[in-house]
């Protein structure tokens, strides 16, 4: 059995800006220093014994704020990023066409497979663990519906986090 706390990460200025982050680094704002902040102090009475995230910045930086001075093993991990935008990664999603998908853009079929490769990645390491991971709001829609046996032609019905939101897993 895993016990699975999966967070999205702050938010950030590209949040508020509306634009695709994908694999961009992303920068907390103040709000989102304090949404990671309130997670630390939800997390306080919460027992872990491990921390993986996303290795992009605003999950490391959300990650280091909510797990605050407890000593435990991280790791980061690129099966957590978002969802890889290609090019349109940066643009403003206002100024984008989205019924026309470039073709450098991650499918959702892709992004579900990696969800079932961190899924089984958690199963092979971290078994009888209680493990934090932090992501970000696709990927961990993914991940989520992995875990539940949702599958692809149903991810949707995910309800999306909102940013430094924790749900509970039981693997």
């Amino acid at each position: 059995m895993i016990t699975l706390y999966l967070a999205r990460h702050g938010q950030t200025e590209e949040n508020i800006a509306r634009i695709f982050q994908g694999h961009l680094p992303g920068t907390l704002t103040v709000e989102g220093i304090a949404q990671a902040e309130a997670l630390h102090d939800t997390l306080l009475a919460t027992p872990l014994d491990a921390v993986i995230s996303s290795d992009l910045k605003r999950c490391v930086d959300t990650a280091r704020l909510a797990v605050g001075d407890r000593n435990l093993p991280w790791e980061t991990t690129a099966l957590l990023r978002e969802i890889d935008w290609g090019s349109w990664t940066g643009l403003a999603i206002k100024d984008v066409d989205l019924q026309h998908f470039p073709a450098d853009v991650e499918t959702e079929v892709m992004l579900y497979e990696r969800a079932g490769r961190f899924v089984e990645y958690l199963k092979q390491h971290y078994i009888e663990k209680r493990v934090l991971a932090v992501g970000h709001g696709l990927i961990n829609r993914a991940v989520q519906a992995q875990i539940q046996g949702i599958t692809l032609e149903h991810l949707r019905s995910v309800p999306k986090m909102g940013n430094a939101e924790l749900r509970q897993f039981i693997l």
